[in-house]
């Protein structure tokens, strides 16, 4: 079986509450040279989660508050974000299996699941 990136493991994942995770994956990104705004739809049962991550070049900032105009937007169940965070599932795998889903600028996603990733397997579903 192909071995696929997945993320280092992002820290603070509580039970339930995935918000440490984005402020784990804004330190990561400080410095990045990437631009954009991402916006995380996490589904836990009936409810949405919803995180942003605004970057600049230099900066990334993680937050709550609602965001108009996005770059990417990903969606995923709370279980399948957690599997993400903690570096057992690779992104890639998730979206290939339906479990996740990508909207917007896909080449932003994946530099950006390369330069949070272990380093570690391949990059493209179809290489």
């Amino acid at each position: 079986m192909e071995k696929y990136l997945t993320l280092l493991p992002l820290t603070g994942l509580k039970k339930g509450y995935p918000g440490d995770t984005f402020q784990c994956l804004a330190e990561r990104l400080v410095n990045s040279g990437e631009k954009g705004r991402i916006r995380f739809s996490i589904r836990d049962k009936e409810e949405h989660l919803f995180w942003h991550l605004v970057l600049d070049g230099q900066s990334c900032r993680a937050h709550q508050e609602p965001m108009e105009k996005l770059d990417l937007e990903i969606v995923t169940p709370l279980d399948t974000w957690r599997k993400i965070a903690e570096g057992k599932l690779s992104p890639l795998v998730a979206v290939a299996k339906g479990r996740m889903r990508i909207r917007g600028d896909e080449k932003l996603g994946k530099r950006l699941l390369k330069r949070l990733s272990t380093g570690e397997g391949k990059s493209e579903i179809c290489d």
